[in-house]
């Protein structure tokens, strides 16, 4: 090879490349295993925190409650419901003879006495029967007196044998039968003027009159089923009538107090007890039917009037009170979201007692050691296992 040629033309030395080879080994050796290294790790590491995104993303999917205790409602129970007024006496007032009216003296409104006389009854025919009457009476007696005496002449004519036995019997039987005529008239004659007294129409108690339907001159015809003369209302107490439902039958007992409103007096309020009940449930409405009494010294209550009556019922039995935001509709049944010692959610129905507007009294379907979720989602099921939320956090959040 000539001086003027290029060392890189040169064959390559087996040897040295043997010896380069052998230099470079374990470096290349040290190398790939630290890539091996690094690419392991970084499996290790992704796969870590694909772990951990999976858990959290399963932590995230459980929600997170906040649970309430239900408690003894402290609010005052009261029972509204609709009352009817009554007067304590009503006593309507019909004829018990025939006749036409002769007079009047007392308008609606007006106060009266037991025996004052409303109206005053003209009745001729019943006059002219009292005259025959009395005439039949005054035959009866002298019938009477005539049987008498014969009776006693025969019965001395017997002692003498003068007439027979049975011919004084006879005139003794004619006595009695005589007797029995004066009686009978004098009955009659008796039922008569009864009858006469009725002709005055008199008030039956203490009271006022609420209705007048008759005027001087109208015809009148005896009996119940006739026309109502006038009406008198005894309302220095009133009866108070209200149906209860059937659900507080139970509590309403004689002696329990009460407060009536009226629209014509919208400030004030009347005290009212209860005074007895029917005792029974009327198939027809499932309620009881409650009596009250109330006192009216100033008139203020007045008969056929509509009202409403609180009735304060006893502590005894008192529902539980939840915050109305823990109520969800099921098919249109009430209910509320318990939490389980796992954590699992178990619905139950529930009835509610009374809506206080934040708070709701559950009288049935709970009880004080549910554990109830605060703030239901709608779609909160049987099963749905849920994490409760710590209160020191609700604290902190607070804060």
């Amino acid at each position: 090879m000539s001086h003027h040629e290029s060392p890189h033309l040169r064959a390559p030395d087996p040897a040295a490349q043997a010896e380069l080879l052998r230099k470079l080994r374990p470096k290349a050796l040290i190398a790939l295993g630290v890539i091996l290294t690094l690419a392991a790790f970084g499996v290790f590491q992704r796969r870590a925190r694909d772990a951990e995104l999976a858990r959290v993303t399963r932590e995230a999917a459980i929600p997170t409650v906040e649970l309430c205790a239900p408690a003894l409602s402290t609010a005052a129970q009261e029972l509204v419901l609709p009352a009817n007024v009554e007067a304590f006496v009503d006593a309507p007032i019909y004829a018990r003879v025939n006749g036409y009216l002769k007079s009047w003296s007392y308008d609606i409104g007006a106060r009266v006495k037991a025996g004052d006389i409303l109206g005053v009854i003209e009745a001729p025919d019943l006059n002219q029967q009292a005259e025959q009457a009395k005439g039949l009476l005054a035959r009866s007696k002298a019938e009477q007196n005539l049987a008498h005496a014969t009776a006693k002449r025969w019965t001395a004519l017997r002692n003498e044998a003068a007439v027979s036995a049975q011919s004084a019997d006879e005139k003794t039987s004619n006595l009695e039968a005589a007797t029995a005529s004066q009686n009978a008239a004098q009955a009659n004659l008796d039922q008569i003027n009864t009858l006469k007294a009725y002709l005055n129409l008199a008030a039956p108690f203490d009271g006022v009159v609420t209705a007048r339907n008759v005027d001087v001159g109208a015809l009148i015809d005896a009996g119940a089923g006739r026309r109502e003369l006038f009406r008198v209302a005894d309302i220095h107490k009133m009866r108070i009538y209200v149906r209860a439902p059937q659900a507080y039958a139970a509590k309403i007992a004689a002696g329990l107090t009460a407060r009536l409103t009226l629209p014509q007096y919208p400030t004030r309020e009347f005290a009212a007890k209860i005074v007895t009940t029917a005792n029974a449930i009327a198939a027809s409405s499932r309620t009881l039917l409650v009596q009250f009494q109330a006192d009216n010294p100033d008139g203020a209550l007045l008969p056929g009037a509509f009202g409403q009556i609180r009735i304060a019922l006893p502590p005894k039995g008192a529902p539980l009170l939840l915050p109305a935001s823990a109520l969800i509709f099921v098919n249109a049944s009430p209910q509320v979201a318990t939490v389980d010692e796992a954590g699992v959610v178990r619905m139950k129905n529930v009835t509610i007692a009374r809506d206080l507007g934040v708070s709701l009294e559950i009288s049935a379907g709970l009880s004080a050691t549910d554990r109830v979720i605060r703030t239901p989602w709608q779609s909160v099921h049987d099963g749905t296992v849920v994490r409760i939320k710590d209160p020191k956090t609700k604290e902190a959040d607070a804060r």
